[in-house]
């Protein structure tokens, strides 16, 4: 019983068997391509938000004259 649940299909699996299959292929290379060119720009943009963080966080301090 439990080898009926788990067998293999007889034909192909759906998405082999899909009629836009190259099309989901090439999307998804061209996905994975840009993430590769964005990721250190992300890594750049999260670095950027916890400078600005700290520096937003930070005590004021005046160069003029003292009180």
């Amino acid at each position: 019983m439990r080898e009926e649940c788990t067998r293999r299909p007889d034909g192909a699996y759906l998405i082999e068997s899909a009629p836009n299959r190259r099309q989901y292929l090439a999307a998804k290379a061209a996905r994975e391509i840009i993430e590769r060119i964005l990721a250190p720009l992300d890594e750049f943009i999260a670095g950027y938000k916890s400078e600005l963080e700290h520096a937003l966080d930070a005590d004021a301090v005046y160069l003029g004259p003292g009180k």
